[in-house]
C-alpha cells in the first residue's frame, strides 16, 4: 500500500492491523461512538434508521 498512489485507506478498529503491517496510509476509526449511539436508541426503544443515513 505503501507504493500504490491512495491518500489513505480507512478501516474500522473491528479489524485489527498487526503492528508489523501497520503503515501511515491506514486510518483506523472506532465504531464505539456508532454503537454507544445504538445502544442508547434501542434502549429508548425509538428507530436505528437514523444510524443508515
Amino acid at each position: 500500500l505503501n507504493k500504490v498512489d491512495f491518500k489513505e485507506v480507512v478501516l474500522s478498529d473491528t479489524i485489527m492491523v498487526p503492528e508489523g503491517k501497520k503503515i501511515d496510509k491506514i486510518k483506523v476509526l472506532s465504531v464505539a461512538p456508532l454503537f454507544a449511539k445504538a445502544i442508547k436508541i434501542i434502549h429508548d426503544e425509538k428507530s436505528i434508521s437514523s444510524l443508515f443515513l
